[in-house]
């Protein structure tokens, strides 16, 4: 029977360990020996290991306790007849060294805090600019090199990325304009200004909401979908297997993705830009406003350059997107987890990104 059995002695106390010690039988085997130890403190204690067939790690660690059992130097722990291959683990480690405490957790201030995510924070920005220079090599050989590209990847993507993202975009857009027409429009009534609604509408709808709503839809929805796709072709090894067969993932994966939605995005701001300005035509009428006052109003508000602004700030929100998502699915770790904390981390960083690099739009532009 497996187990430990004290056999009293004149001098010393011995405990046999027989049989297999694992993790379901190490329990009473474990109690007894440590009663044995207990009982006898001023005793010399032979551990006989001659009847021991097998450990795994848990009977490995109880070996470990009674190596490392504080006792008075004439009663130390001894062992006998074990296994070369036990004996060396065992004496290979200074018991003393597992009496050592476990450091305290400092607890850290607001500002340590504040100053180790900023650090963290700088050190991933200057890992994706790296990996948008490759990106942006990798894109130069696609006009020098014929077929580096699968265009059909690139159609395959494009339609994942914004036919089936039109529904939301238009539902977004429309309702930013009809929400900034109606609340500007009721402080602008009280001044007599209702007509100047229009411009308001206007210009935040070419040059900011448009282009920006679009990319927050775009960030949770594709931005997403681009890491959680890599993340776990990444775990499958299937990036591994790519690399393997001569082809560079990059190429390979992240430029068609990159590509599409450079083009797509701009595209959905228009959509958007539309369906808002429609919004807010549609509720400047509630103000007496009619449709052709609104178009000879917004004419005389906007121009191209605001458009175009609008549809440059699509195409780099659409290249950040694409760029978080395909760089956080490549930096997955180990296990289905890592690939959802991939896509988290893809929509939170795309946002925040999109955020800042449409501020520095505002300060360069404004």
């Amino acid at each position: 029977m497996d187990g430990s059995r004290p056999i009293a002695a004149s001098e010393s106390v011995r405990v046999v360990l027989e049989g297999r010690i694992t993790a379901h039988t190490a329990a009473p085997i474990w109690q007894s020996a440590i009663a044995v130890l207990e009982h006898n403190p001023q005793r010399p204690v032979v551990v006989d290991a001659s009847r021991l067939e097998y450990v795994d790690n848990v009977g490995l660690a109880l070996l470990f306790d009674l190596a490392r059992r504080e006792r008075s130097p004439g009663a130390k722990v001894q062992f006998q007849a074990l296994t070369p291959d036990l004996a060396s683990l065992v004496s290979r480690y200074d018991p003393r060294a597992f009496d050592t405490a476990a450091p305290s957790r400092r607890h850290l201030g607001m500002l340590e805090q504040v100053g180790r995510a900023a650090t963290r924070e700088l050190a991933y920005l200057r890992e994706l600019t790296t990996f948008l220079g490759e990106c942006i090599h990798a894109l130069r050989r696609v006009f020098t090199q014929r077929g580096l590209v699968s265009w059909r990847d690139v159609l395959d993507v494009a339609t994942e990325t914004g036919a089936n993202a039109v529904p939301i975009v238009l539902l977004t857009g429309f309702l930013m304009g009809v929400i900034i027409a109606f609340e500007v429009g009721l402080v602008a009534r009280q001044f007599g200004a209702v007509i100047f609604v229009v411009n308001g509408v206007g210009l935040a709808m070419l040059r900011e909401l448009g282009a920006l709503m679009t990319a927050i839809v775009l960030a949770g929805r594709t931005g997403a979908a681009f890491a959680a796709q890599l993340g776990t072709q990444k775990v499958n090894e299937e990036l591994n297997a790519i690399s393997t067969f001569g082809l560079d993932p990059i190429e390979f994966l992240v430029l068609p993705r990159l590509i599409a939605a450079v083009l797509v995005v701009p595209l959905l701001a228009v959509l958007a830009d539309c369906v808002g300005l429609f919004g807010g035509a549609l509720v400047m009428s509630s103000f007496e406003i009619s449709p052709l006052q609104f178009c000879t109003q917004l004419l005389g508000a906007v121009t191209a350059g605001d458009f175009a602004l609008g549809i440059i700030k699509a195409a780099v929100y659409g290249l950040t997107i694409a760029a978080v998502g395909c760089h956080r699915g490549l930096e997955t770790g180990a296990g289905a987890t890592a690939v959802g904390l991939s896509a988290t981390r893809a929509v939170v960083t795309s946002i925040v990104l999109v955020v800042v690099i449409d501020g520095l739009f505002a300060v360069f532009t404004g």
